[in-house]
Order: C-alpha cells, then structure tokens, then sequence
C-alpha cells in the first residue's frame, strides 16, 4: 500500500471536528439511520403542527370575528348606562371588550400578528365600522382592535391568541411511530450486520490444523453464499496442510531406510577419520528425519480428548525423566493448577522446549505462574536468546535462531515450529520473552475456560 493510500485512509478513520464515531459497523449504521429517522419524523410533525396552526388560524379569525361583530352589535343596542355591565358577559377566554376612549394614535403601532390580517379583513366583510389592529401595550395580550359604536363611544377590544393544543393521545402515537421506526432501523442493521459477526469470529478461530464446525447455510442468498465459500475455503485450507503433512511424514519415514544402510556401509569402513564424520553426518540426517516425523504428527494431536489435566504433576513427572537421563533440568516449585488440555501433546509441547533450553542455554528451569488469572507454564534458559526481530520468525518451520544452518550450532528448525503448532490444540499459546539477565523465556498460556471447547 502506497503512502498516499495510507494516509487517506487513516485520515477517513479519525474522527473529525471532535465527533467520535461508534466502533462497530452495526453502530455506525444504526446511528446514521437511527438520527435520520428521528429527524425526518420531527420534521414530519413540525410540517403537521405549523400547517395544522394555519389552519385553525384562519378558522378562527372567521369565529372570532362572528363573535366580534355580535358582541359590538348588542353593544350598539344596549342603552350606554348598561353597556359597562354587560362587558363581563361579552367576554370570553380568547376576547376582552373595553369602553373607553381610544388610545392615542401617534404613539399606537400597527400590529404585526399574523392575527391581524385575517381578523380584519373578516370583520370588514361583516360590516363592522371601521376598525383597526393595533400592537398591544400589555403583556398576553395577541391583538388589540381599536374601533367606535354608532353613536361615537370607542371601544378597545384585545384578543389573546389561542394557543395549539396537542391531544395526549397524539403524543403516545407519535412515540409509538418513533419507536416502531427506531425498532425496524435496529432489526434491519442487525440482520445486516450479524452475519459479519459469524463470519468474522470463524475467521478469527480458524486456525492450521484445526477443524471448526461449517457455517450454516441460512439466511439471505447474499449471507449463504459467503457462508458457502468460506465453508470452501476451510476444506481447501484443511486439504492443504493434510497434503503437505503426509508428504512430509513420507518423506521422513522413507528417508530411515537409506540412513540406516548408510550407518551400516560406514561402520565397514577401516579410515576412523572419515567414519567418524560421516557418522556426525547421518546423527544430524537422522535428528532431521525424526523432527520431521514429529511435525507430521502433531497433526494428528487432534484425535486426542482433552480432559481435565494436574499441570504441576505433569510437569514434575517430565522434569524428573530428564534428571533420571542426567539432563540439567530444575523444577521451581510452584502452586498446583488443573486445566482442561491434552496432556499428551503438552507434554510433547515441555519436551520440545526443554530440548531447545538444554541445547542452546546447557541447562533449563521449569516453574508453573500465574498469568492473569490464567494457568501459564515457563521454561527458562540462560543461552543467548532470540533477537526480537526473529521472535516470530522462529516459530515457523526449518526456521532457527542462526540463519547461516550450521548443524554445530542448532538443530533443525523444527523445535518451536512444532510447540506453535501444538500449543492451540492444548488450547493455549506460545510466547517467547527475553528473560532478564540474559537467556529465552518460553511460556506456554493456557486459555480463559470460556474458550476451551467441553471436549477437544
């Protein structure tokens, strides 16, 4: 990947402005449909609300005025010592009537409500005398109408405008809509997203030599295809490094019978020199070939069940083979730990590590820890250690700490290809660290118990 390329696509992943976006492509998306939604809908009820307001604007300026035109028409008629008792019945909740003289005209501004207009204009079509709008000088108060009875008496009439109400019922079933939607939105990125989820946890636990259950073909064609070809895929993987296993089990196999006539022409030989090292010769042949037969059949580590397993007995019990063959082999005490593994390939897995501690430290330490709550087995030498660099390249096969493959100084390369191959079949991993002072730590950590299987 080319700079350029690289930038762009950590400059699309950084959040910009401050916004931190969800980490998940199913928050993301829910996120994005879900605030779209939302507002989509509150516009859709604001749209509502304000045409709804006009509406019932215009059709109460039409009642208002009515009301306006009757009540000013009774005042008319009613002789002008009773017309003060009468205001209190012509009032009503949205309508004060006042009689009084009329409010100086210099200092009065023409009213902006959007009440104005159509109150007038209704009650200029009802032939009321000549009225005007006017803004109100007293807080709550919408509209103020300034006009005269027939025989001259101003009258001020204040009009407070009504105010929308919404029904309970209306806000329940605008809730329910809001939920329905966001539930919909929810379901939707779910059934979009999850089948990501499934194909990325087998991803994640597919592993060489490792046969996980197929993915099951259900759902829509788009997930049953990529369902199908991963499925494909597995089987490929797993043909593959079955291939290549019992060829390299062949191979090794067939390679004994010609080293063994080989041992036996040499010991016939009368120069000791020569036979010497070509002795030296078919020992390293032979330690290769029985390496190679050792990884061939760490494939085979599978067909064994894992059971519940006393680490410190296991442990204790190999560490003590090798002090009965003289080997400078120390166990560390250490507290006793059970795990759920196969004991046969973990003790493959010490013997292999010991080998390689023996032969590069010429001693080795062995002591059970505790690793964040997890069970964690040490081997520990004081030999030269693994540059960092080649921490994860000597983890694979024919691959060693010493690039120049002298026999005097290593072995095959097939020691910790072996340990990495075995280590997720005991449900642990290997981890080597440079231990302090000088010297390799390789430590084996076994799983939480919520990843080991009931019984592989």
């Amino acid at each position: 990947m080319n700079a350029s390329a690289s930038d762009h696509r950590s400059a699309f992943a950084r959040p910009r402005h401050g916004l931190r976006w969800p980490g998940t492509l199913f928050g993301r998306l829910v996120l994005i449909l879900g605030v779209s939604l939302v507002g989509a809908q509150l516009l859709t009820a604001a749209l509502v609300l304000t045409e709804r307001g006009w509406v019932m604007r215009d059709r109460m300026a039409g009642y208002l005025a009515a009301d306006v035109a009757s009540s000013v028409a009774m005042l008319d008629r009613l002789p002008a010592d009773e017309r003060a008792d009468w205001l209190t019945r012509l009032n009503r909740p949205n309508t004060r009537f006042r009689i009084g003289p009329a409010a100086d005209v210099s200092t009065t501004k023409t009213s902006q409500s959007p009440w104005a207009a159509p109150i007038t204009a209704a009650l200029t079509a009802l032939r009321v005398a000549p009225i005007e709008a006017v803004a109100p000088t007293e807080p709550g108060i919408a509209l103020r109408l300034q006009s005269s009875l027939q025989d001259g008496t101003p009258i001020a009439i204040d009009l407070i405008e009504p105010a929308l109400g919404l029904s309970p019922w209306l806000l329940v079933g605008l809730s329910a809509q809001l939920a329905l939607i966001l539930l919909g939105c929810w379901l939707a990125v779910r059934q979009a997203t999850w089948p990501l989820s499934v194909l990325a946890t087998a991803a994640s636990r597919l592993r060489p030599g490792e046969q996980l259950e197929p993915l099951p073909l259900t759902g829509p064609v788009e997930v049953v295809d990529a369902a199908r070809a991963f499925n494909q895929m597995q089987h490929r993987i797993h043909e593959h490094l079955a291939e290549r296993n019992e060829m390299l089990g062949a191979i090794a196999h067939d390679l004994q019978t010609p080293i063994t006539r080989m041992r036996l022409r040499t010991d016939l030989m009368t120069d000791t020199v020569i036979q010497a090292k070509l002795h030296a010769d078919l020992e390293q042949m032979q330690h290769l070939v029985e390496q190679g037969l050792d990884y061939a059949r760490s494939a085979q580590a599978d067909q064994e069940p894992g059971v519940p397993t006393d680490l410190r007995a296991l442990l204790q019990s190999t560490v003590a083979s090798y002090q009965d063959a003289g080997q400078p082999v120390q166990w560390l005490d250490s507290p006793a730990r059970t795990v759920r593994t196969r004991p046969k390939a973990l003790q493959r897995i010490v013997s292999n590590l010991l080998d390689n501690a023996i032969k590069f430290g010429g001693a080795a330490e062995v002591r059970l820890i505790d690793r964040d709550g997890c069970a964690a087995l040490q081997v520990l030498d004081r030999g030269p250690g693994i540059a960092a660099a080649d921490m994860v390249r000597v983890r694979q096969p024919f691959q060693r700490g010493d690039p120049s493959r002298n026999p005097t100084t290593g072995g095959s390369g097939l020691g910790l290809a072996i340990v990495q191959r075995l280590a997720p079949r005991c449900q642990a991993d290997l981890h080597l660290l440079a231990r302090d002072g000088g010297g390799l730590c390789a430590e084996v950590r076994f799983r939480p118990p919520t990843d080991q299987p009931p019984n592989t």
